[in-house]
């Protein structure tokens, strides 16, 4: 049987990534946000003396909510066009009814860098242009027609003071959205790159990193360095006794006393299979005998069931 997906262009798909989950998330927070902020336009607008913007608010909080609910339901694309649509009309409207130097026309901007971070199938470009075309004919039909309701020159300045606050204000949680999903992405790839999946400890490639740093600084200082090697005694055997599954889980009941045995100066990692490795910095051999005496002990003392 063949199952095929159909994707959207610029549209994460919810629950594919760290990216996807996040992004969505906060078009959720963005839609009750804007509802919010809505709701406040309704009495400013009604103080100035622009009933068709009060209006025209009370629908934007239902399409808002509406965005809200289907997000909630998986309905993604539907909520995403949802928003598009309220901030386009919305852009055009009130630039029209009370001109253009009342700042409307600042949100449509926002739609740039989401459309950029959040398109991956090569559509950002024609969306961008489409957006800039769009905003050029607004801007000049706005220049043709001039304000259909205008209002005193005050309130407007008003009203222009309100969206360059409120779009600094939303530039600056996009822009610390991505640098978090940038950074949570970072620790993602950096742990995959340097620890092992199963237990936690560093992996094979990781450790000769640092064993290279601490070899290079104990040859520097004179510093005896010891290295114990670790391996499960018959660990096949519990593989095909009792299964994969519980040969893991012996892995890491044996990684847990490694670890909890250790100095935090040494350095440990799973070097392959049942076997551990650990670098002992400043270690006599002494020392290091009696250190993998006491872990040998330990794992005696406490079976794995």
């Amino acid at each position: 049987m063949t199952h095929t997906t159909t994707v959207h262009p610029g549209v994460p798909r919810r629950g594919s990534s760290l990216a996807g989950k996040a992004y969505w998330a906060m078009v959720r927070r963005v839609a009750l946000t804007a509802a919010a902020i809505d709701a406040a336009y309704i009495v400013l607008f009604l103080v100035l003396g622009s009933v068709p913007l009060a209006a025209i608010n009370i629908a934007s909080i239902a399409l808002y909510l509406a965005a809200y609910a289907l997000i909630q339901r998986r309905r993604n694309t539907l909520g995403l066009a949802l928003i598009w649509a309220e901030v386009v009309v919305h852009s055009a409207l009130g630039s029209l009814l009370i001109g253009w130097e009342s700042g409307f026309h600042y949100y449509l901007l926002l739609f740039i860098p989401a459309i950029v971070i959040a398109n991956t199938r090569g559509y950002a470009l024609p969306l961008v242009l489409g957006l800039l075309l769009y905003y050029l004919g607004l801007y000049a039909l706005c220049g043709h027609l001039g304000p259909l309701t205008p209002l005193p020159e005050r309130s407007v300045k008003i009203i222009n003071a309100i969206h360059v606050c409120l779009i600094f204000g939303m530039s600056a949680a996009l822009a610390r959205f991505y640098r978090r999903t940038i950074l949570i992405a970072e620790a993602r790839l950096l742990r995959q790159a340097t620890l092992d999946p199963l237990t936690g400890l560093n992996n094979r490639s990781h450790f000769e990193a640092l064993a290279a740093n601490a070899l290079a600084r104990s040859q520097r200082t004179g510093e005896p360095v010891a290295v114990m090697l670790c391996d499960i005694d018959h660990f096949k055997q519990v593989n095909d006794r009792y299964g994969h599954a519980v040969g893991d889980q012996a892995l890491l009941h044996v990684a847990r006393v490694l670890s909890a045995n250790l100095r935090e100066c040494d350095v440990l990692a799973r070097w392959g299979g049942e076997e551990f490795l650990a670098l002992m910095p400043a270690q006599a051999p002494d020392a290091a005998m009696a250190a993998a005496e006491r872990i040998r002990a330990v794992l005696q003392a406490q079976p794995l069931d």
